[in-house]
């Protein structure tokens, strides 16, 4: 998402800041990061939702001293549901309901 992002982003913005004396830091804190930031976001989104979705693969490639959030509930709910499996299952609710919503508000302040 961000390469895409990146595709679809004209220099003109970049140039225009540059014209205007801005260094080049500020220019991307300015400038080309609020114009990426749907794009870091949409691939937060993904990423996350590819590491719940592939259990299966965290569990069995995962060593002997890692454990992945899914590796870690699964092993919480295999020895019983506790408050604590309940707390981390809401965070990840808001998490995700917090990220769409934005992406969605994003979406349409863009249009």
């Amino acid at each position: 998402p961000i390469r895409a992002r990146l595709d679809g982003m004209s220099g003109s913005y970049e140039e225009a800041a540059q014209d205007l004396y801005a260094n080049r830091f500020r220019t991307f804190r300015r400038v080309t990061l609020p114009l990426l930031w749907p794009g870091v976001l949409a691939g937060f989104t993904l990423a996350f939702v590819t590491s719940l979705d592939d259990f299966l693969t965290s569990f069995f490639l995962s060593g002997p001293g890692t454990t992945t959030l899914p590796v870690y509930i699964f092993s919480a709910i295999r020895a019983g549901i506790t408050p604590e499996i309940n707390a981390i299952s809401t965070v990840m609710l808001v998490i995700s309901i917090l990220l769409v919503s934005l992406s969605f508000a994003l979406t349409r302040l863009r249009r």
